[in-house]
């Protein structure tokens, strides 16, 4: 993944260094980073990491500073061919958020902070399409102030790369030396020196004459830089005369803040600076801006840990108490502080490793480019959805998710007005003319995409639809797919003329059965154009021998339309279905348990089967599944399935569930004998309850057919991905 990292410096300070040490370790894991900043100390072991930096005036809010930032990363955007916009602060995700809506990349913001909530802060703060808090404060401050649903956010850690740090007080004496700092009892502090962050730098100073009056060898070191650096400055050389000199030493800003921390005693401070010092082993005060909570001991573990050690909802310490913090940890024995110390570096290797924070950046990328709604698409996928139906839901849900693992990220969908029928996918009214125009003009690839698309049992419209879309696609140039389609019955003539013409368009076509190819070939399609894959589901899972299913049995019925309506006595059906189960049901001590795939077919009369299995004494119930990944973990805990709709079937027998169908439509005989299981098909016309019941026992029987449907079903999975390698192969042109 290629990654555009946004801060506003790389300067001293926690958020800095968690972007270095996350840059560094994305690097290693084979990822392109590039940071822009406006420069600062870490650019330099940043870039020896492999690390790509460009500088632009983030760091500023003036107008034109704005503008040339913006210059300067729309250039980088048009040439980087970047995946993520990754921003870290408020200037950066302001600016980020509206390259990633001009370039249509996904953006992802990093809170380590809490901004100012009043409302004209609160306009110019952006949010992520997906975002990492440092912190749970921090996440629930989103939450409240920005409504940001906590789905979209991933609570992270500052990670700390513990090897970098020592406990090896003579490691870092070369340092002490180089700036004179005598001998003694030396506590250090780490800080951004700006005005909001620098209050127990001052307060610090101001308890020199306390510290120094109960430990006389004790010598503050105050390192870091910003707008209030000179004020540091000036307050510390006034101090430090007042004692006598050689006790305060004020360094500025560094960037080699492991070689300093061995030198130190006690540290004093918050955020990751604090969490670096743990890392050397240093006993600690927590004290900063936004709050004190004294020396960290196990009994402060949580309380600190939800504030990712800045102490937010404390109140801040004065002189005289950061001074008793600091003179009772210089009082301790040297064998007591080893022992904080080494409590404090345990913490860090336990919450706060470099790994864990790097996993949850890749992660949220993850689920960021998943989610990532594009405003134009390079693939239109054509297909029954957004009509609430499971099977078809779920095929472009399988669809997507193999062209996005292919690279492929920007996909619409020619679904019902409003839908939202597949995360991540652009969702295009399939009826607005105009729309489908401006999708498919902007396309590389059109796939009419899996499930029964070409048929007249139902209806002669959808047939004219989706070959309409292809000839749409072909006058402007646009490659198309038929993707791994159930192909009829066509029976009119017109409607055969019409779907031969759209095939001979495809420059790729493929079927989910060899009935399929059948019917085409019957058309005049060339047989060596037509590849037999496999449905799309097929690769969600593959059958398990091993499974423990409950003891209940998975009903799926559906209402019938169009050709099957006529030749189907459903009255009848539902008698057979009802006595068939109850008496399986009663013989084996299972539940029925009725599952209806789109409800809007099959509510009432999967409602009415339940209702009458109740009443002959039967334990039955109306599934709650909704979402296609519930449909499928509902089906696959069951101990069989009877059902009439071809997803349903597809879903069990994927899952490893014995499965046995009732045929309403000439797809489902053409499924079940291509998974050669022809013997456990119930004809829909000719409702036998004797039958149905026998064919359902043989299913919950049959000690072969786990392993038969494990077996078939992985080959079904590897044709399944041949469709995927092709649909690649065409994006890119290979």
């Amino acid at each position: 993944m290629n990654i555009l990292m946004l801060t506003m410096s790389l300067g001293i300070g926690g958020a800095e260094t968690h972007i270095l040490e996350l840059s560094k370790a994305l690097v290693a894991r084979g990822h392109k980073v590039t940071v822009a900043s406006g420069g600062g100390l870490f650019v330099d072991p940043l870039v020896t990491a492999g690390v790509r930096h460009i500088t632009a005036p983030l760091s500023s809010k003036k107008p034109a500073a704005l503008r040339e930032t913006m210059r300067i990363l729309t250039e980088e955007i048009k040439n980087g061919a970047y995946d993520m916009i990754h921003a870290h602060a408020r200037i950066p995700g302001f600016l980020g958020e509206r390259l990633a809506c001009r370039f249509d990349i996904p953006f992802i913001t990093t809170f380590h902070g809490t901004f100012n909530p009043v409302w004209y802060w609160r306009m110019l703060t952006r949010v992520g399409e997906r975002t990492l808090a440092v912190s749970d404060d921090i996440r629930d401050y989103l939450r409240r102030f920005y409504r940001v649903p906590e789905e979209n956010i991933l609570v992270t850690v500052n990670g700390i790369d513990t090897s970098s740090f020592t406990d090896d007080r003579a490691a870092g004496e070369d340092f002490a030396r180089e700036f004179s700092i005598p001998e003694g009892e030396r506590i250090l502090t780490v800080t951004r020196l700006d005005k909001e962050s620098a209050w127990h730098a001052f307060r610090l100073i101001e308890a020199m004459p306390e510290i120094v009056s109960a430990r006389p060898s004790a010598r503050l070191i105050i390192v870091g830089g910003g707008d209030v650096l000179d004020e540091i400055r000036k307050q510390a050389k006034e101090m430090d005369a007042s004692l006598g000199g050689g006790r305060i030493f004020v360094l500025g800003p560094r960037g080699d803040i492991a070689r300093i921390l061995p030198i130190a005693d006690v540290f004093v401070g918050v955020s990751r600076a604090a969490m670096e010092a743990m890392a050397a082993s240093l006993p600690v005060v927590l004290s900063g801006a936004e709050g004190h909570l004294g020396t960290f001991i196990p009994a402060l573990e949580a309380e600190a840990i939800s504030t990712n050690f800045c102490c937010r909802g404390r109140a801040p310490a004065y002189a005289d108490e950061i001074a008793r913090c600091v003179i009772s940890l210089l009082g301790k024995d040297a064998e007591e502080r080893r022992q904080m110390g080494a409590f404090n570096r345990s913490v860090v290797q336990k919450y706060y490793s470099v790994e864990r924070m790097t996993d949850d950046a890749e992660k949220i990328y993850e689920e960021a480019a998943t989610a990532h709604v594009p405003r134009t698409a390079d693939v239109v996928v054509s297909g029954y959805y957004g009509f609430s139906n499971a099977g078809d839901d779920t095929l472009l849900a399988v669809i997507s998710a193999g062209l996005r693992r292919g690279g492929i990220r920007r996909i619409a969908a020619l679904s019902k007005r409003g839908a939202v029928p597949a995360v991540g996918v652009k969702s295009v009214s399939r009826f607005n003319i105009f729309a489908v125009r401006r999708a498919i003009k902007h396309a590389k690839l059109l796939i009419s995409g899996g499930g029964s698309l070409f048929q007249d049992a139902t209806s002669s419209k959808s047939l004219w639809y989706y070959a309409s879309v292809i000839r749409l696609a072909k006058r402007m140039g646009v490659p198309v797919m038929i993707f791994a389609n159930g192909i009829g019955p066509i029976s009119r003539p017109l409607n055969r003329k019409i779907a031969a013409a759209a095939a001979r368009c495809a420059d790729y076509i493929s079927v989910r059965e060899p009935t399929s190819k059948g019917e085409l070939v019957s058309m005049g399609i060339d047989a060596e154009k037509i590849l037999v894959t496999a449905d799309p589901v097929y690769r969600l899972a593959g059958g398990d021998t091993d499974r423990k299913p409950a003891g209940k049995i998975i009903v799926s019925l559906r209402e019938t339309a169009g050709q099957s309506a006529k030749k189907t006595d459903i009255t009848a059906l539902e008698d057979a279905v009802v006595s068939a189960l109850t008496s399986v049901c009663r013989d084996r001590s299972l539940t029925a348990v009725l599952l209806p795939l789109q409800p809007r077919y099959d509510k009432e009369i999967c409602a009415r089967v339940c209702a009458r299995l109740t009443e002959a004494g039967v334990d039955a119930q109306c599934s709650k599944a909704a979402t296609a990944e519930e449909i499928f973990t509902e089906i696959a805990s069951a101990r069989a399935l009877v059902g009439m709709r071809l997803h349903a079937l597809i879903f069990a027998t994927a899952a490893g569930v014995p499965t046995a169908a009732i045929s309403y439509d000439p797809k489902i005989d053409a499924l079940m004998g291509y998974l050669e299981m022809g013997e456990f098909t119930i004809a829909q016309d000719k409702p036998d309850a004797e039958k149905i019941a026998a064919v359902l026992t043989r299913a919950l029987t049959d000690e072969t057919l786990p392993a038969h449907l494990k077996a078939r079903t992985a080959e079904l999975q590897r044709l399944a991905e041949t469709d995927m390698d092709a649909a690649a192969r065409m994006y890119f042109g290979k």
